[in-house]
């Protein structure tokens, strides 16, 4: 919802994908803690989500499009401390893409684990 009927003004609430929206390598678009965030906020005014309705509104959020930041490969050095749920490449694992940003993460978790 604008803010005010002048959108130059912004936005009271921003928008949740789309050009205006937070970009691919905002911590938002990691589900994980996407879920977190809307679980403690959501709805408005009186959070009541269960922890796999969070999980679901995260999904359905994250699925759609939004600004693309630059220089995403150099984001984590090493990526062997990148976040489970980086839902961008490079890894230093063979799990697919999706694994990364849909789950399950345990195995992700457990793999390095295994590399400590």
């Amino acid at each position: 919802l604008p803010a005010t009927t002048d959108m130059a003004d912004g936005y009271l609430f921003p928008p949740l994908w789309g050009p205006d929206s937070f970009n691919n390598g905002a911590g938002m678009s990691r589900i994980l803690t996407a879920a977190r965030f809307i679980k403690a906020r959501m709805p408005l005014g009186k959070p009541d989500l269960t922890d796999d309705e969070a999980y679901d509104v995260a999904a359905y959020m994250n699925s759609h499009e939004r600004p693309q930041r630059a220089n995403l490969e150099v984001d984590y050095p090493d990526l062997k401390r990148k976040p489970v749920d980086s839902p961008y490449p490079p890894y230093a694992d063979e799990f697919p893409i999706e694994q990364h940003r849909l789950g399950p993460f345990q195995p992700i978790r457990d793999y390095y684990q295994g590399l400590e």
